[in-house]
């Protein structure tokens, strides 16, 4: 998930992961058990909006590293 994460972050793709994963209705939409895999994790990719999302061109908030981090 991290490596899919990091890899679209770096092709400017958004993703996110998402919840409420049932793997056996993904397992059987998608033929996985014919080929010998299993769903595990759900991530989804796309391109978002520009024209109708309000929050493109805000600023990113973060957290100074000091209140997640602590050196003691």
């Amino acid at each position: 998930m991290g490596t899919g994460l990091v890899a679209a972050a770096e092709s400017r793709i958004d993703a996110t992961p998402m919840e409420c994963l049932n793997p056996s209705k993904y397992n059987e939409i998608l033929g996985l058990k014919e080929k010998g895999l299993k769903s595990v994790v759900l991530l989804s990719l796309g391109y978002r909006n520009v024209e109708k999302d309000p929050f493109v061109n805000a600023a990113k908030l973060r957290l100074p590293l000091d209140s997640l981090i602590s050196y003691e």
